[in-house]
């Protein structure tokens, strides 16, 4: 692909390279992340010479046991450049989902992007590898063959949560047979299949069970249980002791609610903020997201919009019963 002889041609060809994800990151855009600096650095292209990985925010508590995951700097680290000949985002659709490393990206020489958001990507980059797969992680995987590398355990671990994550077990209709052949050649590189899910999906630490358990029980049903929506807000946070990155699966335990064709979640950010995530059973959440600036995947999207919690209710609930009816007729 021509793509990929571009990326590989701006890695070959700069000394600094500063690796990017999105605000919030999850196990794709930790594992893509931790990964593509891995095989740079197994291609060993001498012009190489600083490969950093940054930022916004805390790195999530379940995604700690990821292979060389300490070496993500957070955007005050005072190692990082104020410069660096190429800087690529990782699993972002647009440029603000980079958060507060935003500017390290714009002051790059050249810049890259690099994701599977296909249906909302805003291909913001000099160059921009953007294609319909499972997760950023498997399109990553192609540049082991293009640059002929065999790749290590810890690439393999932290390539297969990208996927694993990203799919939802295995379990959303992303998934597709070469998903699996990929997933497949990782597990011969050294992946622990066991391993990574119980990381992932089964230790759990005990604020976040309480979490689950209050937004569950405060769920608000609409239009005859086909809308679920509940809201999380900073002192229901605090008071739980409980950080952002546990709100994660309460959205995919809605949504398997059999009535339920949309699950959304409200939560207040430390700014006042509210983000808010879709989980579709059918109904594009990209849609409704792209109508508050946010994008992400059919099944799956969602924004932020700079509101309270309650005026943000107000004006995504219309939209959601608007766009239910629409694909109703369809």
């Amino acid at each position: 692909m021509d793509v990929i002889n571009t990326l590989t041609e701006a890695i070959k060809e700069s000394k600094t390279i500063i690796l990017l994800g999105h605000v919030g990151p999850d196990g794709d855009t930790l594992g893509s992340t931790l990964a593509i600096k891995k095989i740079i650095e197994l291609a060993k292209f001498e012009t190489n010479e600083k490969i950093d990985m940054a930022l916004s925010g805390k790195l999530p508590d379940v995604y700690k046991f990821l292979p060389d995951i300490f070496s993500i700097k957070n955007i005050d680290d005072k190692s990082l450049l104020s410069n660096y000949d190429l800087a690529i985002a990782i699993d972002c659709g647009n440029l603000d989902r980079l958060g507060e490393t935003k500017e390290l990206f714009t002051k790059a020489k050249t810049t890259a992007n690099i994701d599977h958001h296909h249906m909302s990507n805003t291909n913001f980059a000099d160059t921009n590898w953007v294609e319909n797969a499972a997760s950023t992680g498997q399109i990553i995987y192609k540049l082991i063959d293009y640059l002929n590398i065999k790749p290590d355990k810890d690439t393999a671990i932290n390539l297969y949560t990208s996927i694993l994550t990203d799919t939802g077990g295995f379990k959303f209709d992303n998934t597709k047979s070469d998903t699996l052949r990929i997933c497949a050649d990782l597990i011969e590189y050294g992946a622990d299949p066991e391993y990574i899910y119980k990381k992932c999906y089964e230790s759990k630490p005990l604020a976040m069970v309480k979490l689950h358990a209050k937004a569950i029980d405060k769920t608000v049903f609409l239009e005859n249980n086909k809308i679920a929506y509940t809201a999380i807000t900073r002192k229901l946070l605090d008071s739980l002791q409980a950080t952002d990155d546990y709100t994660d699966g309460i959205s995919e335990a809605l949504r398997q609610i059999s009535d339920v064709e949309l699950a959304i979640i409200f939560k207040e950010t430390p700014k006042g903020d509210t983000k808010i995530s879709f989980r579709s059973n059918g109904v594009s959440a990209c849609d409704i997201a792209k109508h508050f600036s946010g994008g992400g995947h059919r099944l799956a999207a969602g924004c932020t919009i700079r509101k309270n919690i309650n005026d943000s209710i107000s004006e995504v609930i219309p939209v959601v019963k608007h766009e239910l009816k629409k694909y109703k007729k369809i």
